[in-house]
């Protein structure tokens, strides 16, 4: 029996794409369809091809099956692109091709030329693959091999062609057109580079790509993968005949260097294969082309990271700083010497010249809504693993969960009542049994017979029906009272009558649980009715926080004369756990820059993000962010917000070792003005004081908490805003943004 198919919602102006994956062991539920499922992932991505998933089946290794689902997804949906994975080798029952073959109406030889020549340059045995690629109506139909790895590289091998082929197919009159004239403006080889061409390479093309990654040394192999080099040995031989390699290679590049360079955590799963074509012809290919094969876009441009600049500007380790000022609000990269930033043991920031500090904050004053987006477009989303289901409160899938059985997988009763069949209409009946829940009937009902069931229980084989003990009248029991005898039925059933078919529930193959889901309880049920115990989930990001101030003692101290208790800390770490992230509490830093790199260092190697609160105004002990920007190269985004209170509000960033590292450098205490607004406000709290926590805890709330939502997968991270009426007025300065700790509403 054919495994079920599953329907999504189509979007015309998308690309409509099926997966079918080939498979006796996924079919059979012996293997899990790793092919199909990371097929879907690529199709879906933006940054790919940006197409939606119309249809997903997964059928045995049988002609006819195949040729069915492929048939009824050409004539009947219509697919733009159908895509199968799987049965295209040399066992006996991989006949993917041969069905195929069957369906298409004319062949795409060039595509399945593009895999192959891409999979030897890969391995020898990609060799034995036979793909068939071809067009029914105006669908492109594409054999892939059955392995994820595989799969995967030869769709990225036929990729930047897709979209145009699509296009063609459709007849989208204007795109080709663009496309064509796009192709006509590039420059023509000269006869010198033809013959060249002819004459020194004919023989050594094919093999070149083979012998010159046996030849080259590691080194010089790991700085051409690593820049993304093309380069031919001839640097005189060229031309402008577009091929796959040659698209393929700068679309690799243009995809890599529009997610900011090394894949850093959250990017995708599992780091990209980078195919180095040594043969590229120095081709200059239009990014019109590029930009409709494969979009340089990310899926979400808060997803990238910065580039690292590879200029000597960008790698020298002094500041453009004074040590004795605050650092220059200029954004930049800086990059260079991150892989020396934790081995430093004492800072660089000169704290002697205290009278050439600023008086006047270098950094200008960002708006609110530029500054929260500023973060989250540098927030990068975490990378996946996989936990049992019980530990997944919480947390964001990182895959669909589909269904592996009907539910329910038999015929139910939805009513305590007696089954019957419908066909013998009202009347008496004698009654031949019971069925209950958890047991599976053995007889069979028979003409003038009905079975006692109870709600949940298996349907008798005979039953068509359930009429409820509400519409039945006992005719005849037992001696002892234990068993009813004989029925009778009041009513007229339908068929089908309070029956739950098989799969009425939940269809085997169903999506029951989209990628991206924030897990509740609900969903946990969900998981354990459809036996799903492993899941692949979005890391939860982890937090270090710490406090600074020589002023400041633990909550547990006595007091003495110049000392406050610290309580910034305490509420930032109740706040993030609050929000189910684990935290590092890597307690009170004294205001002096060998203590705070100390720290950072600290927290940089245990965490993801760092909040910090105190150190970031304009006091001549305020050494954050100096030391931020001179002892970690830190890339701060902004040092001062339009709000209030949290005017110093800071962001950084940190890219250490392919991760990236985000520190929030929040303000210790509430200013004079504002701490004299809120007794204003609030006269009858005389112990409001100028260590309050409020301006910690917004800004955490307004920033921080955004920041970790989107890190752990949440696809809108931002914070519900709800309309509320105070009960007092609030004059705040113009154009300021107020925030107030305390929820007297009406």
């Amino acid at each position: 029996m054919a495994a079920d198919g599953m329907v999504l919602t189509n979007h015309d102006h998308q690309t409509r794409v099926g997966i079918l994956t080939v498979s006796d062991s996924c079919f059979k539920n012996l293997a899990e369809d790793r092919s199909g499922v990371n097929l879907k992932d690529l199709v879906h991505d933006p940054s790919l091809l940006g197409g939606v998933i119309s249809a997903y089946k997964i059928v045995p290794d049988e002609i006819d099956e195949i040729k069915e689902t492929l048939l009824e997804w050409c004539d009947e949906q219509e697919l733009n692109l159908i895509l199968t994975t799987g049965g295209t080798g040399f066992a006996p029952r991989d006949v993917t091709p041969e069905a195929t073959r069957e369906v298409i109406e004319r062949e795409a030889p060039g595509m399945a030329l593009a895999m192959l020549m891409g999979s030897l340059n890969v391995t020898p045995l990609g060799m034995l693959s036979r793909p068939v690629c071809g067009i029914r109506g105006k669908t492109l139909i594409i054999n892939l091999p059955g392995s994820k790895k595989g799969s995967q590289e030869c769709f990225q091998f036929i990729l930047p062609a897709l979209p145009h082929a699509i296009d063609l197919l459709r007849e989208a009159t204007v795109r080709v057109k663009s496309t064509h004239a796009a192709l006509e403006q590039l420059p023509s080889p000269s006869p010198l580079m033809a013959n060249t061409h002819t004459n020194t390479h004919t023989n050594t093309h094919t093999m070149e790509r083979g012998t010159q990654c046996e030849e080259e040394d590691d080194e010089e192999d790991d700085r051409r993968r690593g820049q993304h080099a093309h380069n031919h040995h001839h640097p005189q031989h060229g031309s402008s005949h577009i091929t796959a390699a040659a698209i393929a290679a700068k679309t690799s590049h243009a995809v890599v260097m529009a997610k900011g360079g090394p894949y850093l955590p959250g990017n995708t799963p599992d780091p990209p294969t980078h195919y180095t074509c040594s043969c590229t012809h120095d081709q200059q290919i239009p990014d019109s082309i590029i930009s409709r094969g494969v979009q340089v876009l990310p899926r979400d441009s808060a997803s990238l990271s910065s580039t690292p600049s590879e200029s000597p500007r960008a790698t020298q380790a002094t500041s453009r700083l004074s040590t004795a000022s605050c650092p220059t609000p200029k954004v930049q990269s800086r990059c260079g010497s991150n892989e020396n930033i934790l081995r430093a043991s004492h800072s660089a920031v000169d704290i002697s010249k205290v009278a050439r500090r600023h008086r006047m904050s270098p950094f200008p004053l960002t708006s609110m809504d530029k500054a929260f987006i500023t973060v989250l477009e540098m927030t990068p989303i975490l990378g996946i693993e996989v936990i049992n289901y019980r530990d997944g409160l919480g947390r964001v899938l990182a895959q669909d969960i589909y269904a592996k059985d009907n539910l329910p997988p038999f015929p139910a009763s939805v009513k305590d009542g007696y089954a019957v069949r419908a066909a013998d209409g009202p009347g008496d009946r004698f009654i031949m049994g019971e069925s209950q829940a958890g047991q599976q009937p053995t007889h069979t009902v028979m003409p003038g017979q009905v079975m006692r069931v109870t709600t949940g229980a298996p349907i008798p084989c005979g039953a068509d029906a359930v009429v409820q003990v509400e519409d039945t009248e006992l005719l005849r029991e037992s001696e002892d009272g234990t068993e009813e005898l004989e029925v009778r039925i009041m009513v007229q059933a339908r068929p089908g009558q309070d029956i739950r078919p098989i799969g009425h529930d939940i269809r085997r193959g169903e999506c029951v649980l989209a990628k991206g889901t924030h897990m509740g309880p609900s969903e946990i049920g969900l998981l354990a009715t459809v036996g799903v115990t492993e899941v692949s989930v979005h890391k939860f990001p982890v937090v270090a926080v710490m406090s600074t101030g020589n002023e400041l003692l633990n909550p547990e101290d006595d007091l003495h004369p110049g000392k406050i208790r610290d309580s910034n800390r305490s509420t930032l770490l109740a706040t993030i756990q609050e929000h189910g992230y684990p935290t590092i509490n890597l307690g009170i830093v004294g205001d002096n820059p060998d203590d705070l790199l100390s720290a950072l260092h600290e927290g940089i190697s245990r965490a993801d993000v760092i909040i910090t609160s105190g150190g970031v105004s304009m006091g001549e002990k305020d050494y954050l962010k100096q030391v931020l920007d001179i002892d970690l190269h830190a890339q701060i985004h902004f040092g001062r917000v339009f709000m209030k209170p949290g005017l110093p509000t800071t962001f950084a960033t940190v890219d250490i070792d392919g991760a990236r590292k985000l520190i929030f450098a929040l303000p210790g205490t509430i200013s004079m003005s504002d701490w004299l607004s809120l007794l204003s406000l609030y006269p009858l709290t005389p112990h409001i004081s100028l260590c309050n926590p409020v301006s910690a805890v917004v800004t955490c709330n307004l920033f921080v908490i955004p920041a970790l939502r989107k890190m752990q997968g949440i696809l809108d991270p931002r914070p519900t805003i709800i309309k509320a009426r105070v009960r007092h007025t609030h004059i705040h300065t113009p154009n300021s943004i107020p925030y107030s700790f305390n929820s007297n509403i009406l």
